[in-house]
């Protein structure tokens, strides 16, 4: 039997999926729950709700803390799964005591949740011979994990140093992808050999950019570009992309290169090049969604 999956019935669903004290199903003439005892739950009148038990509750435990690791309770919340006794109500009573995180955290698990009540009904959808809804909330968190970052523009006077000591670490990265000389050689390639070269290139080449910092003030990640091989000064290299390991998969990178084209566009820039060599692979597809274009040798956007 068809029923339509109003905003109101979805958040009973949800209820009744996170209720682990009482099982549910779905009485589709009535789209309402009733007690699973109470019913003939046969998949046509009575639905049994999405699976949802204590594995899944504690897989979204895990998968917050690893996109959240700029935040204060970070390291309390590791510790709690770590330890592995009392998690959920250890990690309920630390959110407590940070009601933004705890906010975040309601609206990411309702998010997975959501995920898994979309695909159920999706899947009830297709034996009715339905097409399948949209679901259009899949970068409601990113947006909500960036709110925890501090985003401003390059300033060479308080970054150059501190940004070479970050910066210079991707060169022990290098020469664990690249082992013996082959490291090596990419580390000097790519002007990360050490932190006087790092900030000598920051200092000659840099003319703007923009950082990342967590709420604690450590950096997080850089976006810099240089004018100065430009004769028209009408584009710009970027020089640099780069995230701090524990932050990487959070969409900074993306954040770091929006907030870089909007300030360049505004700045009458009108080409921004990317040469391969300081584009990683991971974020080609990042380039590409945003306007540029990809070539043998570099990637070009050009800004209008």
């Amino acid at each position: 039997m068809f029923f339509e999956l109003t905003d109101s019935l979805l958040l009973e669903i949800l209820r009744g999926m996170e209720n682990q004290k009482q099982r549910h199903a779905l009485d589709a003439k009535n789209c309402r729950l009733v007690p699973w005892k109470e019913c003939l739950v046969d998949e046509e009148n009575f639905y049994s709700l999405p699976v949802w038990n204590s594995a899944d509750g504690y897989n979204v435990l895990e998968s917050f803390v690893s996109k959240n690791k700029g935040i204060k309770p970070y390291s309390q919340l590791k510790q709690i799964l770590a330890e592995g006794r009392g998690v959920f109500r250890q990690f309920k009573d630390v959110l407590k005591k940070y009601p933004q995180t705890e906010r975040n955290f309601n609206l990411y698990k309702a998010k997975i949740m959501k995920v898994r009540l979309f695909d159920w009904y999706n899947m009830l959808r297709d034996s009715w011979g339905l097409e399948s809804l949209e679901i259009d909330f899949e970068d409601e968190f990113d947006d909500l994990i960036l709110e925890d970052f501090i985003f401003r523009e390059y300033n060479a006077n308080l970054d150059s140093s501190g940004l070479a000591c970050k910066i210079s670490s991707f060169s022990d990265e290098l020469k664990k992808m690249f082992p013996g000389d082959a490291g090596l050689c990419m580390s000097v390639f790519f002007g990360f050999e050490n932190e006087n070269t790092i900030q000598e290139n920051l200092k000659n080449n840099c003319t703007g950019g923009f950082v990342c910092h967590t709420p604690e003030n450590e950096f997080a990640g850089c976006l810099l570009y240089s004018s100065k091989n430009s004769k028209s000064q009408k584009s710009v290299f970027i020089t640099t992309i780069f995230v701090e390991q524990n932050y990487r998969g959070l969409g900074i990178a993306g954040k770091l290169l929006d907030l870089s084209l909007k300030h360049l566009r505004k700045s009458g820039i009108q080409v921004v090049i990317a040469l391969n060599s300081v584009v990683p692979k991971i974020m080609e597809s990042l380039l590409i969604r945003s306007g540029f274009t990809g070539s043998d040798f570099a990637f070009f956007a050009e800004l209008n």
